[in-house]
């Protein structure tokens, strides 16, 4: 099955835009500093421009001119004469111009918003569309683990001490579904729909928990 979200479209479109003026602000402040430093090969400017175009690189057309030229330079020290010798040297310098790709951009903004959704359950479109978009409620008490609880990784070596951090935060998910459940059952007898507990009387989204 596939979905097309309008939400997720103008979200992944607006991060596109985003990227690629990043990208092309990096790119002229490279141009502004090839041939100086550690920028004064091809392979080192090849390297800082991947870098600079990381995750976009395949959105620009990107040229690397190279400038040769032949300069006299003369051979020991001391101030020119009649029979001071000179030998030919290469000097090559580089320049950078870069345009958008437009046919790789419009091939790449033609899937926004398109996921697929796969299932093994035999199961109507629709139901599977269902299913999916309640998939935030059914992972509210992993939520709740990595944010109210802060699980962090702990290491523990011995079995017992891991059942016992296991068994703890178990606990503590259990009293804090009671207590969701709790509130959500006295607002329901209440009639209340959402409770103004925030700061200057701002109105939180009401809890997911319904039941459990």
């Amino acid at each position: 099955m596939v979905q097309f979200s309008l939400a997720r479209l103008v979200r992944l479109r607006l991060a596109l835009k985003n990227r690629i003026a990043k990208a092309d602000l990096q790119l002229t402040e490279l141009s502004s500093r090839l041939n100086q430093y550690n920028l004064k090969t091809k392979e080192q400017i090849e390297k800082a421009i991947k870098k600079a175009t990381k995750g976009t690189f395949d959105l620009f057309q990107i040229q690397l001119i190279e400038d040769k030229q032949i300069v006299q330079r003369q051979i020991g020290p001391g101030k020119p004469g009649p029979n001071t010798q000179y030998k030919e040297e290469e000097n090559i310098s580089y320049c950078l111009e870069w345009e958008l790709d437009h046919k790789a951009i419009n091939n790449l903004a033609a899937r926004d918003g398109i996921f697929p959704l796969i299932t093994n359950a035999e199961m109507e479109a629709a139901e599977v569309l269902k299913a999916y978009k309640n998939q935030p409620y059914l992972e509210k008490r992993m939520y709740t683990a990595k944010s109210i609880l802060k699980v962090a990784p702990v290491f523990l070596k011995k079995t017992e001490r891991i059942e016992a951090m296991t068994f703890l935060y178990f606990i503590a998910l259990m009293i804090v579904s009671l207590m969701e459940r709790n509130i959500r059952k006295n607002m329901a007898e209440q009639g209340v729909e959402k409770l103004p507990i925030l700061p200057n009387g701002m109105i939180p989204k009401t809890t997911w928990t319904s039941h459990y």
